[in-house]
């Protein structure tokens, strides 16, 4: 992503927890370039604000209403989530109980959440009854053992996904679906609607979907349809209509193309 101002990522840690009201406060004071970026009066509001006692999580987020950018913090927060669970530093059962989190809270907020909606709810259904570190104490050896390869079974799924759907928000020219998860048609078509941002009037249909990738919404340079050999297991007569959607699409000179991975 585009380089985020210093200063911004100083409220943006503290609206994610990242850092305590103190460091805040004493950082807001010790600022002195952030006159230059708000108003006058916010800039005298901010440095007047009660921080001991206010409710500062409510008045920042009204300084990002006013003067910075929620698709910005939320752009951050999701490669910073991403790459945490990408480098091992979250483990699995905790990272799903936050991305689930962030799905939610970016739902309400942007509408659009930054996540598939897999990796956003449906890892952490999968392992909603499993246990987090903190709670092994609590669990009988051999019902433990059994939870513990449970997850074990889903952390390679899981960081393939975050993988991938870091690099799409980190290069907006790719974008990529999991063929293997559909289970129906209306499956399929919510899917398409989720990933490439199909307007909400979107008909759900082999129609509609035409209309949208040719032109309704603008498509990434290279969209990727992988896992295509379970889906075309599971669903035949949807593959070969969307295949020949595709090769429709890949026949049109516009430098974009679909890709069906197996």
């Amino acid at each position: 992503m585009n380089k985020v101002n210093p200063n911004r990522i100083k409220f943006y840690e503290f609206l994610n927890g990242d850092i305590e009201k103190e460091e805040l406060e004493n950082w807001v004071y010790e600022t002195k370039e952030l006159e230059k970026e708000l108003t006058e009066d916010h800039y005298v509001n901010l440095i007047s604000f009660a921080f001991k006692t206010g409710d500062l999580k409510a008045y920042i987020a009204k300084l990002v209403d006013l003067f910075l950018d929620w698709q910005e913090y939320e752009k951050w927060r999701t490669i910073n989530l991403l790459t945490e669970i990408l480098n091992d530093e979250i483990e699995t059962v905790l990272a799903t109980q936050k991305l689930r989190q962030l799905y939610l809270e970016q739902e309400e907020r942007i509408k659009w959440p930054l996540i598939s909606v897999r990796l956003g709810v449906g890892f952490e259904s999968d392992l909603d009854n499993c246990p987090v570190e903190s709670e092994y104490g609590n669990w009988n050896k051999d019902a433990l053992k059994k939870q513990l390869a449970l997850i074990g079974s889903y952390k390679h799924e899981l960081l393939e996904t975050v993988k991938k759907e870091l690099s799409e928000i980190t290069n907006t020219k790719f974008k990529s679906i999991d063929m293997g998860q559909i289970v129906s048609n209306k499956h399929l078509h919510q899917l398409f609607w989720e990933k490439l941002r199909f307007p909400g009037f979107y008909g759900e249909n082999w129609d509609a979907l035409c209309d949208a990738i040719s032109g309704l919404v603008e498509m990434p340079r290279k969209l990727e349809l992988y896992n295509w050999k379970k889906f075309e297991n599971e669903l035949p007569e949807d593959a070969k209509i969307l295949k020949s959607i595709v090769w429709d699409f890949n026949e049109e000179d516009n430098g974009k193309e679909i890709e069906i991975k197996a």
